[in-house]
């Protein structure tokens, strides 16, 4: 069976756009794009904020098989048509950490997207320390962090290319939402925070991302 996956796309809008208007021509080229996406075979459900849009997919083939299909020049033409510049798109395979908890997107009205580079020459031994530690520090956020709404993170499928990584990296790509921004700001002045990071920052962590948006289900 395939495995279901996630396609993380990061786009830089042209200068004066909004596309919070739907009933703008930015906003209306948006609507028309995600209304594509979600005829699709395989498509699941899209999330998008004002830095981050991330579709859900039954598997990372479903998707190559939209970006074949005929239609899918002119769609990718009018998409660009609103953007400043070239998509960064990747896929991951997120799951739910700790396996016992959840992301209520309904709940979380800010999500925190946090991109951890490694060298592709990273052990499974490694990678499965690296993911019981953030097992840890989410149970950590369960139970101390007041406005945590949950935490998704997963390995990013293609090898992707970094300026602090020699060579091609290797992306943890972890999702937490939050209540809201000052939610997450407040929780990182607190001693358990101060405690805890470091489970989070192994030493075979190259780089590092860290960006919030405003969380909507489309």
């Amino acid at each position: 069976m395939a495995r279901p996956v996630t396609e993380i796309v990061k786009a830089s809008l042209k200068a004066g756009i909004d596309v919070d208007d739907a009933n703008s021509p930015a906003g209306k080229v948006l609507n028309k794009t995600f209304n594509t996406l979600m005829q699709q075979d395989g498509f699941q459900r899209l999330h998008n904020g004002l830095q981050v849009e991330n579709q859900n997919w039954n598997s990372i083939d479903s998707h190559k098989k939209f970006r074949s299909q005929p239609h899918y020049a002119l769609f990718a033409k009018h998409m660009m048509s609103i953007l400043d510049g070239p998509m960064d798109v990747y896929h991951a395979n997120l799951t739910v950490h700790p396996p016992s908890s959840s992301l209520n997107p309904d709940a979380a009205s800010v999500v925190e997207v946090v991109g951890q580079y490694f060298s592709t020459g990273l052990s499974d031994s490694d990678k499965l320390s690296f993911e019981s530690n953030l097992d840890q520090f989410a149970k950590v956020l369960e139970d101390e962090a007041r406005g945590y709404r949950g935490f998704l993170g997963g390995w990013v499928v293609e090898e992707l290319d970094h300026p602090e990584v020699e060579g091609k990296a290797k992306l943890w790509q972890s999702v937490i939402g939050w209540e809201s921004v000052e939610a997450h700001m407040t929780f990182r002045e607190t001693e358990a925070f101060k405690s805890n990071v470091h489970l989070m920052q192994p030493d075979s962590n190259k780089a590092w991302t860290m960006q919030h948006f405003r969380f909507k289900t489309i």
